[in-house]
C-alpha cells in the first residue's frame, strides 16, 4: 500500500533540526568574519557563497579562510537556492548528474582569482561542460606507479595510513601548542555546571567521597570514526552494514602474472618457520595475512577494509579483511570511499573542543583517539565521573555528527580497558572498588604489549585471562619473559599501569616509506624516486625543526619464487627484507647529504630495480635544528692556528657490518701506519691537493687507521676544485666528500667575486666590505634577532638592509653553513607573511633569488623554502 505522502513520517523535526542547524552555521560564519574584520584583505569575493564537494588543493579548511578574509561566504552544507558555486576537484559522474544543473567549479578558480586580486571568470574553470547526452567530465591525471613524477604526492594524498601517521603527529604537536599559551578561562566547565544543574543526572554507582581518590583518566574513542565521518555526508547509509575501502568491489576478470595460490602458498611456508631467515618480528607481521585467502579467488578483490559499521561487524566482517572475502559473507556491503578531508575536520574539532573549553591535560593518541586528566574538571566543577562523560559525548556528537566512547578508571590501562566495555557509542567508569573482579575476565591479549607471540608463549602456560595470569608469581614470570616484561605482566593483569600521560610530544624518528605502486625498468627511475622520498623526509624534518643523524633504508625485494605480479594490485607481494643503517659524522635534515648516503647503501647492495617492491628512509637520532654541531670541517680549519695546534676529528661511517672508515686529522709526528699497509702514505692531507698531473703515477690510497695533518688555511683557501685528486674525494663519506668539495667551490666563488669587484662602483665595493664585516662579527642567533627587529619595526625595507642581509646569507652558503642560512630565511618568511605591504614581499624574493643562485653554483640544487604567500 502506499503512504500517503502528506502524512506524517517521523522526519519532520529532523529536517526542521537540519535545516536550523545549517542556518546556526551560516550565522557562526558571519559572526566570526565581523568579528575578525582587522584581517579582512579584500571583496574579492563579495556576493560569493561556496559548498566544498569531497577533496581539494586548497583544503576545505583553507577555502573557508580565503572566503572569510575577502567577502566570501563558506557553507557546510550545499543549500541550493543559497550556495552560488560548489568546488570540486572530481566527482562520479551519478553525482554529477543529480548536480549538473548548478556550476561545479575547480578550487583553482578561488586561488587564481586570489592570486590576480580580481574574480576570474568561473566558465574557465568548470568541472565539466554540459552537452546533450553526455557530462565531459575533466579528470585529474593521476599516477599509475611509482616510475611517474607525480606518484609520490598522490600517493601521500590517498594513503590510509599516511594519513593516519600524520594526523597522530599533527595533533600530538596541536596538544605542545596549545599547552603553550597556557590557557586558563574553561568556558566548557561553566556550561557543564550549567547543565547539571537542570539536569541532574545522577551516578548511582558514585560516591561524594570517591571524587578525591586521585587522579581520574578518561579514554576517548571516536566510534568506527572512518565509516561514522564518511557517513556524515552518507546519512542515508546509517544502520546498515558499511566499509571503507579504497575498493569499488571484485574484479572482473584475472589479472595476467597474479598467483593466488602460490603467493599464499609463500606466506603459509614462512608463517610456519620454513624461512629461517625470517626474525619473529616478521613471523609476526605475516601470520594474520596467511589466513586471508580462505574463500576466495583469483577475481576477487584483494583491497582491506580499514573500518567497518557495527552492523557489519554483527555478521561477522572485520577491520583488516579482503573485500573479496567480506562481499561473500554480506553481499549488501556497502562500499565507500575514503574522506580525508573530512576526517581532518572531525578530529581538529575533537582535540581543539575540548583543549578549548575543557582541560590542556591531553595526550593525544591518533587523530580519534586521546586521554585526558579530568581530575581538575571533576573539582572546579564537582561533577561525578559519569556526568562529565555524558556531557562530553553529548557535545562531541554535536559539534562532529559522530559517536564516541568513553573509559573512566584511575590510571590510562583501566580507562582503556573500560572504553572497549563501553562500546558502542556509551560510557563506563571502572571504579576502585570492582578493578579486581573486573580484570579477573579481561582476555590477556588486550592487555598492552602482549601480540600474537606473547599471547602464544602465554597460552602454553594455560594462560588466557588477566585472572589466570595473576595466579603465576613475579618470579615465574620474570624467570620467563624477562625482568621487564615479567614486571609488566605482573602489573598489567592486576590492572596496575604507573604510566603518566604524554604532554610533551618528541619524536624519537620521521620516515617516509612507499610499499604499493613500487615498479621500475631502471636505475635511473629508481633514484629519481628516492631522491623523491629523501626531499619528503627532508620537508617532514623541517616541518618539527629536527634533524637527525643515523639515516635506515628500508626495502622489500620481490622473493625470487614470489610471482611477478601480487594478488593485491600494484602491492608488493612476497619479499624478502633488507635493512641498513649509516651514522653521519653530524646531524642533518639536508635531503642532498641523506640522498648520497641512501644511494650510497643501493649501490653496495647492487639490487635489480625492477625486483624492488617497498622503498623507506628513516632518520634516528633525532636532535632540534636549533642546535650547532660541532666537527664542521669549515669550523675546523678556519680554527686552525697554527702547526702546533693539535686538533683531531673522527668522521666515521658505517653501514651495519661493512667496513668503517675512519680518518684522524693530528700533529705530524703522530703520524703512523700499519705494517702491512703497503700504500705509500703522505706526510700531510696537503698531499692530496696537488695538481692532477703530480699524481697520476701514484696508486689510489686506502683511507684507514691512518693519521693526517692539516697544517694551514691557506693550502685550502688557494686550492681549486680541478687541483684535487678524485680517489680521495671518492673514498671520504658523502658529508664529508661534500662540505670538502663546497669549500673548494666556495673558494672559486670567492674568487670570482674578487675579480667582480675590481669593476665594481665605489658603493657596492663599501657595501661588500660592510656585509664581510656583518658576517665575521655577527653570530647566526644575533642576525636572527636583528632580522626580528629590522622586519617588525620598519615599515618598509630600504635596500640597504636588504644587501646586507642577501650577503649575509649568501655567505653563511659559500660558507657551507646552509642550514643556518635556512633558519633564517623560514624566520624571515614567517615575520613577512604577517606583513600587508607588499614591499616586503619583494624583499623576501629578491633576497631569496640572490640566495638560490649561489645555491645553483654551489651544488646545482636550490634550497626548499617557501615561494609563495
Amino acid at each position: 500500500m502506499k503512504r500517503n505522502r502528506k502524512q506524517p513520517n517521523g522526519f519532520e523535526k529532523w529536517g526542521g533540526y537540519m535545516e536550523a542547524k545549517k542556518t546556526k552555521l551560516e550565522e557562526q560564519f558571519t559572526e566570526k568574519a565581523a568579528s575578525d574584520s582587522n584581517h579582512v584583505k579584500s571583496q574579492i569575493f563579495k556576493g560569493i557563497s561556496i559548498f566544498v564537494n569531497g577533496y581539494t588543493e586548497p583544503s576545505a579548511d583553507e577555502l573557508k579562510r580565503i572566503m572569510m578574509e575577502n567577502g566570501g561566504v563558506y557553507h557546510h552544507y550545499h543549500r541550493p537556492n543559497i550556495t552560488t558555486h560548489i568546488i570540486a576537484s572530481n566527482l562520479p559522474t551519478a553525482k554529477l548528474k543529480l548536480l549538473k544543473q548548478f556550476k561545479i567549479v575547480k578550487p583553482e578558480w578561488i586561488s587564481d582569482s586570489l592570486k590576480e586580486e580580481k574574480l576570474l571568470n568561473y566558465g574557465s574553470y568548470l568541472l565539466f561542460i554540459d552537452k546533450p547526452n553526455q557530462p565531459k567530465i575533466d579528470f585529474p591525471i593521476r599516477a599509475k606507479n611509482a616510475s611517474e613524477p607525480t606518484f609520490l604526492s598522490e600517493f601521500y594524498k590517498n594513503s590510509r595510513l599516511h594519513l593516519i601517521a600524520t594526523m597522530a603527529t599533527t595533533f600530538k604537536h596541536l596538544v605542545n601548542d596549545t599547552r603553550k599559551r597556557n590557557q586558563t578561562d574553561y568556558p566548557g566547565r561553566q556550561r557543564l555546571m550549567k547543565w547539571i544543574e537542570q539536569n541532574g543526572v545522577k551516578d548511582l554507582l558514585t560516591n561524594d567521597s570517591e571524587l578525591d581518590l586521585g587522579k581520574i583518566i578518561m579514554h576517548i574513542d571516536m566510534d568506527c570514526f572512518f565509516v561514522s565521518a564518511g557517513l556524515v555526508e552518507r546519512p542515508e547509509l546509517r544502520g546498515l552494514p558499511v566499509a571503507v575501502t579504497h575498493a569499488k568491489g571484485n574484479l572482473s576478470k584475472k589479472r595476467e602474472g597474479v598467483d593466488l595460490g602460490a603467493e599464499f602458498g609463500l606466506y603459509v611456508k614462512r608463517w610456519r618457520g620454513d624461512d629461517n631467515e625470517n626474525d619473529e618480528e616478521e613471523v609476526q607481521e605475516i601470520r594474520p595475512r596467511s589466513t586471508k585467502r580462505d574463500g576466495i579467488n583469483e577475481t576477487d578483490s584483494m583491497a582491506e577494509i580499514a573500518c567497518c559499521s557495527y552492523e557489519a561487524r554483527k555478521v561477522g566482517i572485520k577491520n583488516g579483511m579482503l573485500v573479496g572475502k567480506a562481499l561473500k559473507i554480506c553481499p549488501a556491503l556497502k562500499l565507500i570511499p575514503y574522506n580525508f578531508e573530512q576526517y581532518k575536520r572531525v578530529a581538529y574539532t575533537l582535540y581543539t573542543h575540548i583543549m578549548n573549553d575543557y582541560t590542556l591535560d591531553v595526550e593525544a593518541v591518533s587523530c580519534d583517539e586521546l586521554y585526558l586528566d579530568c581530575s581538575h574538571i571533576l573539582e572546579t566543577t564537582k561533577a561525578s565521573p559519569f556526568e562529565l562523560a555524558t556531557f562530553l559525548r553529548k557535545e562531541i556528537k554535536e559539534k562532529t555528527q559522530c559517536p564516541c566512547s568513553t573509559g573512566i578508571g584511575s590510571n590510562c590501562l583501566l580507562a582503556r580497558l573500560a572504553t572497549k566495555k563501553a562500546k558502542p557509542d556509551g560510557q563506563f567508569y571502572l571504579e576502585p572498588g570492582i578493578v579486581m573482579d573486573f580484570m579477573r575476565n579481561i582476555d590477556i591479549s588486550d592487555v598492552p604489549g602482549v601480540g600474537r607471540t606473547l599471547g602464544h608463549k602465554l597460552s602454553t602456560l594455560g594462560v588466557s585471562t588477566c585472572g589466570e595470569l595473576s595466579a603465576l608469581s613475579l618470579q615465574t614470570l620474570q624467570s620467563e619473559f624477562g625482568n621487564k616484561t615479567g614486571l609488566s605482566l605482573y602489573k598489567h593483569c592486576r590492572g596496575e599501569d604507573d604510566r603518566k600521560l604524554n604532554y610533551d610530544y618528541k619524536p624519537k624518528s620521521v620516515s617516509a616509506e612507499v610499499n604499493y605502486g613500487i615498479r621500475f625498468q631502471n636505475k635511473e627511475e629508481s633514484e629519481k624516486f628516492v631522491r623523491q622520498l629523501c626531499d619528503e623526509v627532508e620537508k617532514r624534518l623541517n616541518d618539527i625543526e629536527m634533524k637527525g643523524k643515523t639515516v635506515t633504508l628500508k626495502l622489500m625485494i620481490r622473493n625470487a619464487e614470489a610471482p611477478k605480479e601480487s594478488a593485491k594490485f600494484l602491492g608488493h607481494g612476497f619479499c624478502d627484507n633488507i635493512t641498513k643503517s649509516s651514522s653521519l659524522t653530524k646531524s642533518t635534515s639536508n635531503s642532498i647529504i641523506i640522498f648520497q648516503v641512501v644511494n650510497k647503501i643501493m649501490n653496495q647492495l647492487n639490487i635489480d630495480p625492477s625486483e624492488l617492491r617497498g622503498i623507506g628512509i628513516q632518520m634516528n637520532k633525532l636532535e632540534s635544528r636549533t642546535v650547532t654541531a660541532a666537527g664542521r670541517i669549515e669550523n675546523f680549519i678556519s680554527n686552525m692556528k697554527s702547526d702546533t695546534k693539535r686538533n683531531h676529528i673522527s668522521l666515521i661511517e658505517n653501514t651495519n657490518n661493512d667496513k668503517i672508515i675512519s680518518t684522524k686529522v693530528s700533529e705530524p709526528e703522530s703520524l703512523q701506519g700499519s705494517s702491512t699497509d703497503n700504500f705509500n702514505k703522505p706526510k700531510s692531507v696537503m698531499d692530496f691537493f696537488k695538481p692532477k698531473e703530480d699524481l697520476n703515477s701514484k696508486k689510489h690510497l686506502k683511507i684507514s687507521n691512518t693519521k693526517f695533518n692539516i697544517s694551514h688555511k691557506s693550502h685550502v683557501n688557494n686550492l681549486k676544485m680541478s687541483q684535487v685528486d678524485p680517489s680521495f674525494l671518492d673514498a671520504l663519506p658523502a658529508d664529508l666528500r661534500l662540505e670538502i668539495e663546497n669549500e673548494l667551490k666556495a673558494n672559486e666563488n670567492q674568487n670570482s667575486l674578487t675579480v667582480a669587484n675590481e669593476n665594481s662602483s665605489p658603493m657596492e665595493i663599501t657595501m661588500t666590505e660592510e656585509s664581510s664585516k656583518l658576517y665575521q662579527h655577527v653570530q647566526i642567533d644575533q642576525m636572527k634577532e636583528f632580522i626580528e627587529e629590522w622586519v617588525v619595526t620598519e615599515n618598509e625595507p630600504k635596500t640597504c638592509d636588504n644587501i646586507m642581509v642577501s650577503k649575509y646569507l649568501c655567505n653563511l652558503v659559500r660558507d657551507t653553513k646552509t642550514e643556518d642560512a635556512y633558519e633564517i630565511i623560514r624566520k624571515l618568511y614567517r615575520l613577512i607573511k604577517n606583513k600587508d605591504h607588499l614591499a616586503w614581499k619583494q624583499s623576501y624574493f629578491d633576497i631569496l633569488k640572490d640566495v638560490q643562485e649561489v645555491m645553483l653554483n654551489l651544488y646545482n640544487a636550490k634550497m626548499k623554502v617557501e615561494t609563495k604567500f
